[in-house]
């Protein structure tokens, strides 16, 4: 026995049909399998065709035998009709026989009796009403059920017209089909029945004809009480209708998908914003390709296949919506497979949460925590800035950043980064793309100090030239003020490449205040790790353990250790022995901002210096402690040289040529040195409290005393030279350094350090004249002209050049090697250089000296004043100088130079040489006029006068020979 469907093949089978089709025709039965995989094809051919008579109600037969020695099959085919009233399969019986003549009756007769039986089963132990109509409607053959559907007997059936069980609005219209099924016709229809108990009942009725002998003598009928279906429809239709109120309610997306992808239900949100539509009916069938654009909808259909095809549900995962608007959702996508009774997967449900608040907040933290780390791990404030606009436009979507600050003088912006790194929109380095207020999309920012959004599409024109790539462009550019307490600390700015991006500004607005405070504790960490870094003075961390446990470059610089050895020994072990207890005193003591304490510290070579330490600040609970230290080693130093040199300094002053004075407030004399005599003919008394200005010539006085009075307190300046007038009425001119150092209480006054420079005087009056005379030689004679052109290297010169340096060629050119190689080479990188200077820097004019060779070999000083022309687009194209013969004016000068350098070799001599020999007779004239009758040794001091009296004449007559030979 084999059931057959005619949509699905083989839906059941015993063991004696796997058996058979494997003995007899070597295939194998299996669920599913049709008929042309069971039989031979002709034979499934013969089977096939039975079997579509017998969808129509008639029971087929048929027989198969291979050759005439083969076995006989028999096929019996019956229809079996289903809940629905519908055959959609058969039962196959199969039975195998020796077919002869003897018993082909035989064959018939079962054929019939198997005929017999089936109607028999078919009509009385049908589960539904099986009824026979005559050609008027009156019952002539009932089942079972058909009485008991109609709530009466069988008997009391059959004296029955059918019509009484018809309400009276319906009879009309089932008489008609009634009248159709007479007429040959199959009819299938609903109609209500009312019992003979008054029960109203739902029937769902087939009729067709009865033919016999090709006669229509009746029409066969099969009920079926569908009352409680209907109700149960009902019900389910009220469900579905609750169910979409429920679900057209949710403020989630709701989908159900078939397994092509179809809709098979969604709720109204998915329906309007989705979809784009306002009618639910229209949304059925239709797949992601009908409202996403194909790529989107590939990927949304190859989701939910991998949903349906493997079987796993996903859960809340986030995922972006894209609305029919064109605007975005961030959700929480559930997709579960949707599965039949049989647990088979046809389709999927989908719920979609709206959970784009959500995300954004957690969007805001998380750029947030990634721009700190970003500012915490990078060492630079720039590396910092190119990550955080690389983190904001991965995580936001934007394809190009860039980061701009104030200028020192806030009157621009200053781009200071820019990413991708090997992508920068605008020419120049970084630092070279400025903005002012309202001048672009950064400037627009400034001035607003507002987020900005612009778009290509609005053709403002800030987004021009602004290509990605050969064919993207930015489309969509947004800028952000950071701003920090009303202060603007930066300004970043990102580009994407997405038209009409959508923006979502409050992300942007509560992030910048987090960015602002990274950025500004960058700056304070990088100001803090530069000072740490560069500072000049000694920082480092040290332990109350002894150990020092971080040293600033300028420690390990000053002691010259390396870092580990500086950090792996005890820095008592750097200490100088006697200063190790003061040091321990102050540990034990620790001050913040105490008073400074100074020791000695010990270099790798040995050396001690002195050093002063002040303890910054100490952690208790790390027991460390910050301490800054200043080299003081030169001050100590200078303190002992400074003591040496007071002695020397009283005798400079005291037995010095120069003129020490200090004046009070009203610029009166409070001390004068000795050497006051020399200068004014006056004694130390008579200056005493006198004015300064009456010392002073009249037409000069004006010159110093507005400088004088307006000298600060520690200010020192030299003062322009003037005259003075000593006892006699002589004219001395004076060089003067003024200090002002009223408030020391060891001077109390305006420091006068004075020298007589009349002399000096005297011959720079005499170089003047000497200039004057030059400057009247040099207007009298031709300078040397000259046109150099850049491009060619060829130089033209004007004919001196011949009765200046002996040259001459056929044009008056030459070449720029030929030029080079008469500068002398003593000279030649100096000159080189500044040529390379006028012409990188475009510096317009440059003077310079430098020799010349002469034809005859000889150098001379020229004096060349170049001047640099440029084209229209300030490029240098030529040079025109104009050269000098200098030789006489610096020969003259070095003349004057080494004069002045005898002379004041010869007042050195006497303001210095002299004075030896003369204060130790000096002093030892005060012996004896002092001490004499204590002395012992006279004789021998006597003989000490005549050596330092022969010593001072033979320096006098050395500088009276000096002199004599130098005027």
């Amino acid at each position: 026995m084999i059931t057959l469907s005619y949509a699905k093949g083989v839906i059941a089978f015993d063991k004696s049909a796997a058996q058979f089709f494997e003995e007899n025709f070597s295939s194998e039965i299996s669920l599913r399998c049709t008929l042309f995989a069971l039989f031979p094809s002709e034979l499934a051919a013969q089977i096939n065709e039975k079997m579509t008579f017998c969808k129509k109600g008639r029971f087929q037969t048929h027989t198969y035998q291979k050759n005439l020695d083969a076995p006989v099959f028999s096929f019996y085919i019956a229809p079996i009709i289903s809940e629905n009233h519908k055959i959609e399969s058969i039962s196959l019986s199969i039975e195998k026989t020796q077919l002869t003549s003897g018993n082909e009756e035989n064959l018939l007769l079962k054929e019939l009796n198997y005929k017999t039986q089936f109607y028999s089963n078919l009509f009385y132990h049908n589960p539904d009403a099986v009824f026979l109509f005559d050609q008027e409607g009156n019952f002539i053959n009932v089942n079972t059920q058909s009485a008991r559907i109609a709530e009466t007997t069988e008997e009391e059936l059959l004296q029955m017209h059918f019509l009484p069980f018809i309400p009276e609005k319906e009879k009309e219209q089932v008489l008609k089909y009634f009248g159709r099924a007479l007429k040959g016709e199959s009819i299938d229809y609903h109609c209500s029945f009312v019992t003979a108990k008054g029960t109203l009942k739902y029937l769902e009725v087939k009729n067709f004809p009865i033919v016999y002998q090709q006669e229509i003598i009746g029409v066969y009928g099969i009920a079926k009480d569908i009352t409680e279906k209907l109700e149960i429809d009902r019900k389910r239709r009220a469900d579905k209708q609750m169910l979409r109120a429920i679900i057209d309610n949710i403020p989630d997306y709701i989908f159900v998908k078939d397994r092509n992808n179809r809709s098979i239900l969604t709720n109204k949100k998915f329906a309007n914003n989705i979809l784009g539509l306002d009618d639910l009916k229209t949304n059925s069938n239709i797949t992601p390709l009908d409202y996403f654009e194909e790529t989107k909808a590939k990927k949304v259909i190859a989701d939910n296949d991998l949903v349906m095809n493997s079987g796993k549900a996903v859960y809340n995962r986030q995922d972006i919506v894209e609305k029919g608007d064109g605007s975005q959702e961030m959700v929480l996508l559930t997709k579960v497979p949707l599965k039949d009774a049989e647990d088979n997967v046809i389709g999927l449900v989908g719920i979609a949460r709206n959970n784009t608040d959500a995300f954004l907040q957690n969007k805001r933290k998380d750029l947030i925590l990634k721009t700190l780390k970003a500012f915490g791990d990078k060492r630079t404030f720039q590396d910092a800035t190119i990550k955080t606009l690389e983190i904001f436009s991965h995580e936001l979507g934007f394809d190009y950043a860039e980061a701009y600050k104030l200028s020192a003088n806030n009157i621009e912006l200053i781009r200071t980064a820019y990413w991708p790194e090997n992508l920068d929109l605008k020419e120049g380095d970084s630092e070279s793309v400025r903005y002012k207020k309202d001048d672009g999309l950064p400037g627009k920012v400034w001035s607003s100090m507002n987020i900005e959004i612009i778009h290509k599409e609005d053709n403002t024109g800030l987004l021009k030239n602004m290509m990605l790539n050969e064919t993207e462009s930015i489309q969509t550019a947004v800028g952000i003020p950071i701003i920090l307490q009303g202060r603007l600390i930066s300004i970043l700015c990102f580009g994407s490449k997405v038209h009409r991006k959508k923006i979502e500004q409050s992300i942007y607005s509560d992030v910048s205040i987090q960015v602002a405070s990274a950025m500004e504790r960058k700056l304070s960490q990088n100001q803090l790790s530069d000072f740490f870094q560069y500072s000049p003075n000694l920082i480092a961390v040290i332990g109350l353990d002894g150990f020092i446990k971080m040293a600033n470059p300028a420690f390990v610089k000053t002691f010259n250790y390396s870092k580990t050895e500086i950090l792996s020994q005890p820095f008592s072990t750097f200490i100088h022995p006697h200063d190790l207890d003061k040091t321990f005193e102050a540990i034990k003591q620790i001050s913040v901002g105490g008073e400074d304490f100074e020791i000695r510290c010990r270099q790798k070579n040995g050396d001690y210096i002195w050093i002063s330490w002040r303890f910054s600040r100490f952690f208790e609970n790390e027991n460390i402690v910050y301490i800054y230290g200043t080299n003081v080693t030169a001050i100590k130093n200078h303190a002992a040289l400074l003591r040496n040199s007071e002695k020397r300094f009283k005798a400079l002053v005291q037995e010095g040529s120069d003129h020490i004075a200090i004046l009070d407030h009203d610029l009166k004399f409070i001390y004068n040195s000795p050497g006051t005599e020399q200068l004014y003919g006056f004694s130390i008394d008579q200056l005493s409290h006198t004015y300064f200005e009456h010392r002073v010539c009249s037409d000069d006085w004006s010159k110093i005393d507005g400088i004088l009075k307006e000298l600060k307190e520690g200010q020192r300046i030299q003062l322009p030279s003037y005259r003075v007038k000593d006892q006699s009425d002589t004219i001395h001119w004076i060089e003067t350094i003024a200090t002002n150092l009223s408030d020391d209480d060891a001077v109390g006054g305006i420091v006068l350090n004075s020298r007589d420079i009349t002399e000096f005087i005297v011959q720079e009056r005499q170089l003047i004249e000497s200039l004057k005379r030059y400057d009247i030689v040099a207007k009298a004679t031709s300078d040397i002209i000259t046109d150099y052109h850049i491009a060619s290297g060829i130089m033209k010169a004007s004919d001196t050049l011949e009765s200046v340096f002996g040259w001459t060629s056929e044009n008056g050119s030459f070449t720029s090697e030929w030029w080079n190689d008469k500068i002398h080479p003593e000279d030649f990188e100096e000159v080189r250089k500044s040529a390379q200077d006028l012409l990188k820097n475009s510096i317009q004019n440059l003077t310079i000296e430098y020799r010349f060779r002469c034809a005859d070999g000889s150098y001379k000083y020229m004096l060349d004043r170049s001047h640099l022309m440029l084209d229209s687009q300030q490029k240098p194209i030529r040079i025109i100088g104009s050269l000098q013969d200098i030789t006489e004016r610096k020969s003259h000068l070095i003349a004057i130079q080494n004069h002045n350098k005898r002379l004041k070799e010869i007042a050195w001599m006497q303001s210095h040489v002299v004075r030896a020999p003369l204060a130790k007779i000096m002093g030892l004239v005060d012996l004896m006029i002092n001490y004499r009758e204590d002395l012992d040794n006279i004789d021998e001091i006597l003989e000490n006068i005549l050596i330092s009296a022969n010593e001072l004449d033979g320096i006098i007559r050395e500088i009276a020979v000096k002199t004599e030979n130098e005027l």
